[in-house]
């Protein structure tokens, strides 16, 4: 096999085709398809399923050697160049074919991604003696008719009597849709007999596989379709609807969306997923040179992230392209309001339903009563899975048991529907379900969705504002309660907030938020305590240094301290403290003993307000900086014998770490290692003291030269510089022993493993970073 061709895929099957001296209908018969499929891909009309494609591959006799590339080259994912085209007989099959199966499943026009495991469940299902009704759910656009169609192709040996596609989205009778499914099983019309008997008499034990396509808007047929099955011991049924049948013997399917590239995958790495197939594919039909790449790779990322996976939403995003850059249309998906709207088909021959997300998504919400459909519209100004009690609160009008159960009764229809997925003790919104339902609210009901959706988020955060895990999963509905009464002009609760938020802010690392949010709920003014406008002062100046914007931090702290010296002069020690902080981080460490000494001094008179542990912490960390080890050392010391054992998490988190840090200036591994062991437990909160901790751990990781050891130690520095895009700079002294420790480790850690090494940590959450570190510290 040696001759090479330069031409299409499709051109190539009709070439080996002919080389093997085999019609259309041979070769369809070989591999379970019609001739008029066969002749659609020879055409490039059509191009073949995975399971399409490995039958074509045996029925072609493309040897082993050659399948990855007959495979790749079907799917477009390789250039059919490479792959050589035989000639000669190819020898008979062992066995007899066996006839084709009758069938009308259409043939997509456009290309079904590699969903495999899909199909392969769903046939495995239907090849069940138990399971008669299958039905395929799902949410609007993520692929229900594709799959059953593909299912279907892939169970025609298993039906020789017929595979018989229905198409039921045109009718809303269920009288006429009952007749489309005896026309197209080929069942005579006789209005004196049931239709059962009618199925009996021309079924019989034949088996015959219906795939009834949008059965939603006539779910009545349900009860009809289950006689049949009674009626017909040879028949099953594969149905795919955006709500359950619910008959007695159905099994459901869950249609998922298309798996998505993590974030920081490579572009090579990003084609793995079904996601970025589809997307590749679609844009292809317009732009045939498209490709995934460094360039275009973050963006076409972030378009798939923000379409969920969703087949019809890539399709229609991909259109676009026709019109904006990649980087054009995932700006447009980020930031228009009306993004669902916006990206829309142009073929002329698609139903109406599937021109535009918003026409696929009304088709299931015209089929929802008033109170669904209202209840829907009001979700939408929730962000993010959500509770039931945050429903009730939104939905309806008191939170008695009757309103409950009617907010339960709701929810489930949604999700009946597919409109509404449930999460274990939540619910979520697809986010192209949520950005309908917002269009579709009205300003009086948007308000007062918003109002309720603000103040029960303000109730419940002020009951959990010490539960950093519940804080987190609520952040992002903390944060919309939150600039919408900022928008209000609300002064009181958004400052309420700000004070129950600006923990969660520090410790996970939203400091450029947090600062913003503050600053704005402070400029609103209104009446607030001197105690509340002192502590909201020094949160803001706290957030401002960790983003290194000194200006701000200067500000905030010099309004703190003038308010805090005329009527609240308890609060100094505290303010004193925060001001050595910032001078460290400012790299001013003149000015940071300055202001630590005071605070000290202050703290030793009132040590219930302070404990003089914290600035005698800090002012181990100057001498530190200017080298003095031992007094450092000293007066960590002084500051651990202070500290209570237990905590607090944030000084003992900064105690073990400056200690294992000094230890190894020393060379003494050991007590580096005791050190950084000492300090783990007390990091895990805060994210900031996570990327300490993992510097130090790589300067440990590097103290013997083993390159396996720096190896790991690349993986710590790659970390800590992903965790710091969201939380900001570190300290200078810590900044100059990152800058040390990379030189190490890259002379002796390959550049090529350094950089896949790099690439894979950079990405890592601060808790899997925690988990990998830990393992490696207790070798």
């Amino acid at each position: 096999m040696d001759e090479l061709t330069e031409f299409s895929f499709g051109y190539w099957v009709r070439r080996r085709r002919l080389a093997l001296d085999l019609t259309q209908a041979e070769l369809g018969r070989r591999a379970g398809v019609s001739a008029a499929a066969i002749r659609k891909i020879e055409a490039d009309e059509r191009r073949p399923s995975c399971e399409l494609a490995e039958l074509l591959a045996s029925a072609l006799g493309v040897p082993a050697e050659e399948r990855a590339a007959f495979l790749a080259a079907a799917r477009g994912l390789a250039s059919i160049e490479r792959l050589p085209v035989a000639v000669g007989p190819l020898a008979a099959p062992a066995q007899p074919i066996p006839p084709a199966t009758p069938h009308n499943l259409p043939a997509p026009l456009t290309s079904f991604v590699n969903r495999t495991s899909d199909v392969a469940a769903v046939t495995a299902l239907l090849r069940r003696p138990d399971v008669r009704l299958l039905t395929l759910v799902g949410p609007p656009g993520v692929g229900k008719t594709r799959l059953s169609i593909h299912a279907a192709e892939a169970l025609l040996p298993a039906f020789p009597d017929g595979v018989w596609f229905v198409e039921l989205a045109p009718i809303s009778d269920p009288a006429l849709a009952l007749a489309a499914i005896a026309r197209q099983a080929g069942v005579s019309k006789r209005a004196d007999e049931p239709l059962a008997q009618r199925f009996r008499a021309a079924l019989g034990g034949k088996r015959v596989l219906l795939v009834l396509d949008n059965c939603e808007q006539v779910v009545e047929v349900a009860a009809e379709v289950s006689e049949l099955l009674r009626a017909c011991k040879g028949l099953k049924v594969l149905a795919t609807s955006r709500v359950p049948l619910h008959v007695y013997g159905e099994h459901e399917y869950a249609a998922s969306p298309l798996s998505l590239p993590p974030p920081g995958a490579l572009p090579d790495q990003m084609l793995e997923f079904e996601a970025v197939q589809l997307f590749v594919a679609c844009t292809r039909q317009h732009q045939p040179a498209f490709a995934v790449d460094a360039a275009n790779a973050g963006d076409v990322a972030d378009i798939l992230r923000k379409l969920e996976g969703i087949p019809l939403a890539i399709e229609l995003a991909a259109v676009a392209l026709r019109r904006l850059s990649v980087a054009g249309l995932a700006a447009m998906l980020c930031c228009e309001a009306n993004w669902v709207d916006a990206i829309q088909a142009t073929a002329r021959d698609l139903p109406p339903r599937q021109r535009t997300l918003a026409s696929a998504i009304a088709w299931s919400y015209d089929l929802l009563d008033a109170d669904s459909q209202r209840c829907l519209r009001r979700l939408a100004v929730l962000v993010g899975p959500f509770t039931l009690d945050a429903a009730v609160a939104i939905c309806t009008e008191t939170a008695d048991p009757a309103d409950r159960a009617r907010a339960q009764a709701w929810l489930t229809a949604l999700a009946d529907h597919s409109l509404l997925s449930p999460e274990p003790g939540r619910w979520r919104l697809l986010e192209m379900v949520r950005e309908f339902a917002w269009n579709r609210l009205d300003p009086q009901e948007r308000d007062l969705a918003q109002r309720r959706h603000a103040d029960y988020f303000r109730n419940l955060l002020a009951q959990s504002a010490s539960d950093m895990a519940a804080i987190e999963r609520d952040h992002n509905n903390y944060l919309a309660a939150l600039r919408w009464f900022i928008e209000r002009g609300e002064a009181s609760a958004a400052l309420r907030m700000c004070a129950d938020l600006a923990w969660f802010w520090e410790t996970h690392g939203y400091v450029h938020e947090g600062q913003a949010l503050i600053r704005r709920s402070l400029a609103l003014g209104g009446e607030v305590a001197v105690e509340q406008r002192i502590g909201l002062l020094f949160k803001a100046a706290n957030l401002s240094w960790q983003r290194h914007d000194f200006a701000s931090a200067d500000e905030f702290a010099g309004q703190a301290i003038a308010i805090a010296e005329d009527e609240r002069p308890e609060e100094l020690a505290a303010l004193f403290n925060l001001v050595g902080r910032m001078e460290i981080e400012r790299g001013e460490f003149a000015q940071a003993e300055a202001a630590l000494r005071r605070s000290a001094a202050l703290a030793r008179q009132r040590p219930e307000l302070l404990n003089p542990g914290f600035p005698l912490l800090q002012l181990g960390e100057v001498a530190w900086a200017r080298g003095d080890l031992t007094q450092a050392q000293a007066l960590f010391d002084e500051a651990a014998a202070l500290l209570p054992d237990a905590g607090p998490e944030l000084a003992r988190a900064i105690l073990h770490t400056d200690r294992a840090e000094i230890a190894l200036a020393r060379g003494d591994v050991v007590a580096a290692r005791g050190e950084l062991l000492l300090a783990l437990p007390h990091v895990r909160q805060h994210v900031r003291r996570v990327r300490f901790w993992l510097v130090s751990l790589a300067g440990w990781l590097l103290a013997d030269g083993s390159p396996e050891d720096a190896a790991l130690a690349v993986q710590c520095l790659a970390a800590e510089e992903g965790l710091g895009e969201r939380g900001g700079p570190l300290s200078p002294i810590y900044h100059a022993l990152i800058a040390q420790r990379r030189r190490t480790a890259c002379d002796l850690v390959e550049a090529a493993t350094w950089s896949a090494l790099w690439r894979a940590a950079r990405v890592w959450t601060a808790q899997e970073a925690l988990a990998r570190a830990e393992s490696w510290l207790g070798r």
